[in-house]
């Protein structure tokens, strides 16, 4: 494997690269690292070959500065040594197990292309869709080129495959889009084009310095190089063997590249600067979507590419703007744990700003969006009716990592999509289905990493998606799934989640541990557990740090145990006398300060107080109020 960096002034954000090139389970001595230089004005160079002077198997090359990402990555592929190129930012990331399983897929798929599972640190979904079935050893014999998406150059490429069809980065200063360029040709001659879904791959940081914010339909260099583009992807898609990987990338550069952007600039830009660009779009329009593809579009695009084509740019700016209201709200009933594995009854919508469902108008046995009238005046009636889009209303649940910014498609079995009244002739989308996600088998089959993964909904509906954390109100239920620490709990903002190293939720101290004098002493006592859940025996070591007020903490050694007679806490050691907070420590150490605290007599006694149970509502006159029910209540929150 050759890595192949392309810099300009990266600053600290190369240390991302190099941190998790040292990190990589495949051997140093199995890959290199080839940075490439662009030019950069500042002290670059010079810290690049610091670096290198303490890693043998990293090269740094200079080149003048050619203004883009392109020239770097063609020099950095003529360099390279090894049978397979992969290309990196230089401020991103790779996840530890990235290379050594890319080149153990790309040898037993003889793939030339390996399309991998990418993150983004600023989107729950990003890049997901294509990869929600699995792995694919070849995708090409589908016809789809959008299972090569997102069509980013952090892949793996057979260095013999491009070399033998002249595949290289367009280069120039500002060559927008490169990735696509490169991406379409190797679609166009390869044989094999595998996707790794088991495995992450990439990490991509997003900072204010990416290119890709630095033009938009606003100027005439967007619509030029959109012009190039697709007459790239015209002449290498050519022929009935790409009819319908040419007409996809015409749809979905006009859709999501070119339409999105321009709607977008109808509903924020001042009128006179939407008109001057109104031309353009509708050349790309006329000449690459004529008006038999508009059905194509989807329901949301669709009326967007209606209003471009008749010049409508006041009537798009309107729509898209209230377009941007429409959000996914998502909420989940029946939340459980059966056999280890997380269930809950989750309920799919979309609603509009002021929180009711989406409207859907019923007319003549028809279906139709309820859009303004002045807008829908202007619109033929097909163009926003949704009568047949039911089946494209898709429910899908990710587990999110908080940490590693990682998602992983959770199941979710019997998902149905209905109409469902909202009142006389009106109906909304929904979608219901039964949330099934085991922390065993998640992560592409295998377990889940501690830390807290965080739920989340998205419903694709035609062309477009909306996506939200699951809402619900729980209690936190402690489990021991597979013998791992695990609650399932509702976080801060309202929405679904699962701590699975008890950094956010500890099962110790949600397990139901009782307050009061625990039998036993500090020395050697036993906390019973019944909130717990388990379905196998387990022994899982833990610690239980007492912190005092001031001075350092004491740490008694644990395990967490469960089996027939259910779960508890066995733990002991010697604690001076005083008194503390307490934290529990899972397995890796993770630890945070709980709502208990202990008191340890001179006698080696223990007592347990929950100080989120202190009767803050007690108040002498609620207490008379309640009577003999209060003063049990009392003693029982204080534990004595």
């Amino acid at each position: 494997m050759s890595v192949i960096v392309a810099a300009y002034r990266p600053g600290d954000g190369f240390d991302r690269v190099i941190d998790s090139l040292d990190a990589q389970t495949l051997p140093q001595d199995e890959f290199e690292l080839i940075v490439v230089d662009d030019g950069s004005p500042d002290d670059t160079v010079e810290r690049l070959r610091r670096v290198a002077a303490t890693h043998p198997n990293m090269r740094v090359e200079t080149i003048e500065n050619s203004g883009w990402p392109s020239r770097p990555r063609n020099v950095g592929t003529a360099l390279a040594r090894a049978p397979y190129v992969l290309y990196m930012d230089h401020d991103d990331s790779l996840y530890p197990d990235a290379l050594r399983r890319l080149v153990e897929y790309a040898a037993e798929t003889h793939a030339d292309v390996v399309s991998a599972k990418e993150s983004q640190t600023r989107s729950v979904w990003w890049g997901t869709m294509p990869f929600r079935h699995g792995n694919v050893a070849n995708a090409i014999p589908s016809g789809d080129i959008h299972q090569l998406m997102p069509m980013i150059p952090h892949k793996l490429y057979r260095k013999a495959f491009l070399e033998e069809h002249g595949i290289r980065f367009p280069e120039g200063k500002r060559q927008l889009w490169e990735d696509i360029f490169f991406n379409v040709e190797a679609w166009r001659h390869a044989r094999v084009v595998s996707l790794l879904a088991d495995t992450p791959v990439y990490l991509w940081h997003l900072t204010e310095a990416n290119n890709s914010s630095t033009y938009g339909p606003g100027g005439m260099e967007f619509w030029n190089r959109l012009d190039v583009l697709y007459d790239f992807i015209d002449r290498t898609l050519d022929g009935e063997a790409f009819a319908r990987a040419r007409q996809d990338e015409f749809l979905h550069q006009w859709r999501g590249r070119a339409l999105k952007r321009f709607a977008k600039l109808a509903g924020t830009a001042p009128e006179e600067r939407t008109l001057r660009t109104l031309p353009r779009a509708q050349k790309v329009q006329e000449r690459y979507v004529p008006r038999e593809l508009e059905p194509l579009l989807g329901v949301i695009a669709r009326p967007h590419s209606e209003l471009t084509r008749i010049g409508r740019i006041d009537l798009l700016g309107e729509l898209w703007r209230l377009d941007q209201t429409v959000a996914g709200r998502f909420t989940a009933s029946g939340v459980r744990w059966n056999e280890g594995v997380l269930e809950a009854d989750v309920v799919a919508r979309w609603v509009q700003a002021n929180g009711k469902p989406l409207r859907v108008l019923q007319r003549d046995g028809r279906l139709y969006r309820d859009l303004p009238e002045h807008i829908a005046a202007a619109l033929p009636e097909d163009a926003y009716d949704v009568t047949d889009t039911l089946d494209t209303f898709i429910l899908r649940v990710g587990a999110h990592s908080r940490a590693d910014h990682l998602t992983w498609d959770a199941r979710v079995e019997g998902a149905v999509t209905t109409w469902e009244q909202v009142e006389p002739g009106v109906v909304t989308p929904v979608s219901r289905g039964r949330l099934r996600l085991d922390p065993a088998t998640t992560a592409g089959g295998r377990p889940l990493t501690p830390g807290v993964w965080e739920l989340s909904g998205i419903v694709h509906w035609s062309d477009t998606a909306r996506s939200q954390g699951i809402r619900v109100r729980v209690k936190p239920m402690p489990a021991l799934p597979g013998g791992v620490v695990a609650t399932a709990y509702t976080n801060k903002v309202g929405t679904l989640a699962i701590d699975l190293n008890g950094k956010a939720r500890s099962v110790i101290a949600e397990g139901g541990v009782r307050g009061g004098r625990v039998p036993g002493g500090v020395r050697g006592f036993v906390l019973p557990l019944p909130r717990v859940q388990a379905w196998q025996d387990a022994r899982i070591p833990v610690g239980v740090r007492f912190a005092p007020k001031e001075g350092p903490s004491t740490v008694v050694a644990g395990v967490l145990v469960a089996d027939g007679a259910g779960a508890r806490l066995e733990a002991g050691g010697e604690v001076s006398p005083g008194r503390y907070r307490l934290a529990f420590l899972p397995p890796d150490g993770v630890d945070r300060i709980t709502r208990w605290s202990a008191r340890v007599t001179r006698g080696g006694a223990l007592v347990l107080h929950d100080t989120h149970l202190r009767p803050r509502r007690a108040t002498l006159a609620w207490l008379r109020f309640q009577g003999g029910r209060g003063y049990r209540y009392l003693r029982r929150r204080l534990g004595r």
